[in-house]
């Protein structure tokens, strides 16, 4: 049985030569097909390879092995002053095998450049503040009292409870209870006014009271006469004070602190 093989052909473009197209490198890509190829053929190719590869220069090999020989004469002569070169013998292939691999040095890292910048110093702290002059001033007047009725009036409820009631910064109601004692500081206070003899019902918001004190202190501390945006409670919440009007005076940040937990006539004695 005769079997016809087809031949394909393509003419090398480096050549001109018409070669197999075994011979040359099929094409990638959206050009790629069964029959396409590409390039130079492989005789091209292995030409451009070859003449790629710098030749060896032989004349610099002749100078480098005669140098190398009088190298040695000259060091092999009994009457010469200079001392023999040191020379490492190149290893063999089983040294090799059983002598480890040297360590590869890590390379130190650079700084970056934010650490190379100086160092600013640190602010120097600043000098402490003297100590301000306390005044002793008269207690501000109160509140006008508003409507109601008297906190003799005032009974607590079966559970030994008084009920309060007050609206938020916001306006939203709020409820809670408290002692019987407490009710009556309150409404002697201004801070409060009667609803019932089981109720009573607190006059300001916090935001309110605040901005009501610094106004009618306008803004100056009560106890150094400097500005003042705190509120200080003559008695201290600690010993029994309340948040009223009639116990809460401006103070200034420094004077506030100072007080802390002491009552007026004890701060004002102080020397600190």
């Amino acid at each position: 049985m005769n079997d016809t093989m087809t031949i394909h052909i393509k003419v090398c473009a480096h050549c001109g030569d018409p070669k197999p197209l075994s011979d040359f490198l099929r094409r990638t890509g959206k050009r790629s097909g069964a029959q396409s190829r590409r390039g130079a053929c492989r005789e091209c190719r292995k030409r451009r390879k070859a003449e790629s590869l710098s030749p060896v220069n032989l004349d610099a090999e002749e100078r480098y092995n005669a140098g190398s020989s009088g190298v040695d004469d000259f060091t092999t002569a009994p009457d010469s002053d200079v001392p023999e070169p040191h020379l490492n013998p190149l290893p063999s292939d089983d040294a090799e095998g059983d002598a480890p691999a040297p360590k590869r040095k890590r390379k130190r890292k650079r700084r970056s450049r934010r650490s190379r910048k100086p160092i600013i110093d640190a602010e120097l702290p600043a000098a402490p503040e003297a100590p301000r002059i306390r005044t002793v001033r008269p207690m501000p007047e109160p509140p006008p009292r508003p409507d109601g009725p008297d906190a003799s009036v005032l009974v607590p409820t079966r559970q030994g409870i008084i009920r309060m009631r007050g609206k938020t910064d916001k306006g939203r109601r709020w409820h809670q209870e408290t002692d019987l004692e407490t009710a009556v500081t309150l409404v002697n206070e201004h801070a409060a006014v009667v609803v019932n003899r089981h109720t009573i019902r607190r006059l300001y918001s916090n935001k309110a009271f605040r901005k009501y004190i610094l106004t009618r202190d306008r803004y100056t501390c009560h106890f150094c006469g400097e500005y003042g945006d705190t509120i200080d409670h003559v008695l201290p919440r600690a010993k029994g004070g309340h948040t009223t009007p009639i116990n809460c005076v401006t103070a200034c940040n420094l004077c506030n602190q100072s007080k802390a937990d002491r009552d007026l006539d004890e701060f004002m004695s102080a020397e600190d």
